[in-house]
């Protein structure tokens, strides 16, 4: 299977040169060059980060529910409650990478890529490995992160360059899909 940065496509490109009459002459030159991945922009990957925060929200909130609803059973049948407000806290702290790992993991989606029809790759386009993934959620901890996916027309932040992976439309994945098809058939 060829890695998504071996891939190659044809493009023209407009040149010019001068004729044997001494004008200038325009014409079009088809060139073979790396393809370039069209990751996920910059605004759809804010908006990802948006709706995740939310759903993390929305999980905490009502985890907190439930914590706060069995201490109050527990306490009222004399059970110490400290255990359950422990693991509570604990849960906060790795709730966040762990929402992340949950559902790309399971998915190749968080709730914000699935809203948008975005799904993560590995480097040869398909599911990302339990190893990529763990490092995506862990690096998403790193302070300015997510100021990392702002830049160029195609986002490329920390998580997903340290962890070799990428986000990209589904629509995407069926071009390169298909790229890799029809170049291990024909190479260029």
């Amino acid at each position: 299977m060829l890695k998504i940065s071996e891939l190659k496509e044809e493009r023209s490109r407009t040149i010019y040169y001068v004729d044997e009459f001494g004008d200038r002459v325009r014409d079009v030159e088809e060139y073979i060059t790396n393809y370039r991945i069209k990751t996920v922009k910059t605004a759809p990957r804010f908006g990802h980060f948006f709706v995740d925060s939310i759903f993390f929200q929305v999980l905490i909130i009502s985890f907190q529910f439930l914590i706060g609803f069995f201490s109050l059973i527990l306490d009222g049948i004399g059970i110490s409650t400290i255990y359950i407000q422990y693991y509570g806290s604990l849960f906060l702290l790795l709730g966040y990478p762990l929402m992340y790992f949950i559902c790309e993991f399971y998915w190749q989606q968080t709730p914000g890529k699935f809203l948008t029809g975005n799904v993560v790759i590995d480097e040869y386009g398909n599911k990302p490995n339990l190893k990529q993934i763990a490092a995506r959620s862990i690096f998403r901890l790193i302070p300015f992160d997510a100021l990392s996916c702002l830049g160029d027309d195609y986002s490329y932040g920390w998580h997903d360059r340290w962890s070799q992976t990428y986000v990209v439309p589904k629509e995407e994945l069926l071009k390169i899909k298909q790229l890799q098809k029809e170049q291990m058939n024909n190479p260029v």
